[in-house]
């Protein structure tokens, strides 16, 4: 089943609108917190930074999507 859930969440993270919305938020936020290390960072170590943090948004967007899936199951299967 977990499968299937990360499948659901890559597939609805590419394609829904209000996914796209929520991820480019998340970017633009992330780009105004690291405007300040501009400068004390060589482009390989902005680059490396801004991989790095762009995999975790990733895994945290993912990870919330599914807990939430699950949460909503739940519920519905309390009904």
């Amino acid at each position: 089943m977990s499968k299937l859930l990360e499948e659901m969440s890559s597939y609805l993270m590419e394609r829904d609108c209000d996914a796209i919305k929520m991820q480019n938020k998340v970017n633009q936020e992330m780009e105004r917190m690291l405007v300040s290390y501009r400068d004390e960072l060589s482009e390989d170590e902005k680059e490396k930074l801004y991989d790095f943090l762009y995999d975790l948004v990733f895994i945290a967007e993912r990870e919330a999507l599914l807990y939430e899936t699950k949460f909503m199951l739940k519920l519905l299967l309390m009904l």
